[in-house]
């Protein structure tokens, strides 16, 4: 496999290997003692990063681990089934979210029936559109219900973007502090320290090789990192030009500086190779810049001509030890 097609090789711009620093805990070579996955892994990352496509590929590879597999989506699954394909091996569960907070409401209540009625209330509508924070731990109780129900399974999250995701996972220690007792408490609590909690769920962040959006990540891991106690376990750049081959930029202008039958063609050629050469160096400059002193190693994936299936990406991520 080449570099063009190898996700977590080192950059290279202009033939000169860019090595990432080293840091405590790195292998041999410069790479990162990676810690295992937890068994819920919670994707986040900006919108358009690719963050669904890269959770579908890492529930993908638990499967190619013969390891069961859940890839788990809020509101709409349309994004994971097309990603997934007819016949993925992963199971596809989309969590809808007044489902979510009915059946949070029927453990509370201890009732069915009574969570319908108190749901369907005016005014209980009205409070849960005042206090989102009881559907997010609505839809955090409902990653915790399908976690417990599949044992030894990976749950992959596709979790919200970046803001929301914050949001969310500092749901469960807020609501658990703000209550004294009460099932509600209990509930909040039992998210705290089953769920979003170290060891039991890692933290994934989905980025792209720009240098705003790189910005906006480092922060987003800091955020978690001392707001939530959650480390970043993975960082994956998304969408990484492909180095072009070596000497190609070179043979194309020696032959469009010519006059033979293929000075037309590789001239265009030309144009289309020196382009993908600045692209390629501006997102190595930006990833090299931004991630220098990154707490998490950042691991590439490459950009793909068309969108890549899940299995495609669950390939590139266990080639890089992502997964």
């Amino acid at each position: 496999m080449d570099q063009a097609r190898r996700p977590g090789a080192e950059l290279t711009m202009g033939g000169a290997a860019q090595h990432a620093p080293s840091r405590e805990g790195e292998g041999e070579a410069g790479e990162p003692a990676r810690r295992p996955l937890a068994p819920v892994v919670l994707v986040t990352g900006k919108g358009g990063v690719g963050k669904t496509t890269v959770a579908a590929g890492l529930a993908h590879a638990a499967t190619a681990a013969g390891r069961k597999a859940v890839f788990v989506e809020f509101v709409d699954g349309e994004s994971g089934k097309r990603v997934l394909g007819r016949k993925s091996p992963v199971e596809h569960i989309v969590v809808k979210p007044a489902k979510a907070v009915e059946d949070m409401a029927a453990k509370v209540f201890g009732s069915a029936l009574l969570s319908k009625v108190v749901i369907g209330n005016f005014a209980m509508k009205r409070m849960l559109q005042a206090a989102p924070a009881l559907r997010e731990l609505g839809q955090l109780e409902a990653v915790r219900r399908i976690t417990e129900a599949r044992p030894g399974a990976r749950v992959v999250v596709d979790m919200p973007a970046t803001g929301h995701g914050v949001a969310w996972l500092k749901a469960p220690k807020q609501m658990r502090d703000l209550l004294h007792g009460g099932p509600l408490h209990e509930l909040a609590a039992r998210l705290a320290t089953d769920l979003v909690a170290p060891g039991r769920s890692s933290i994934v962040i989905v980025s792209l090789p720009e240098r705003l959006v790189l910005e906006e990540t480092l922060e987003l891991a800091e955020t978690m990192r001392h707001q939530l106690g959650l480390p970043a376990d993975r960082l994956i750049i998304n969408r990484v030009p492909s180095a072009i081959p070596h000497h190609a930029l070179g043979e194309a202008r020696r032959l469009a500086a010519g006059n033979g039958a293929l000075k037309g063609p590789a001239a265009a050629l030309v144009e289309v190779l020196a382009a993908r050469d600045q692209a390629r160096s501006e997102a190595v400059g930006a990833l090299t810049a931004a991630t220098t002193d990154a707490a998490v190693h950042p691991i590439s994936l490459p950009l793909a001509p068309v969108d890549p299936r899940a299995d495609e990406v669950a390939a590139w991520l266990i080639a890089a030890g992502a997964a």
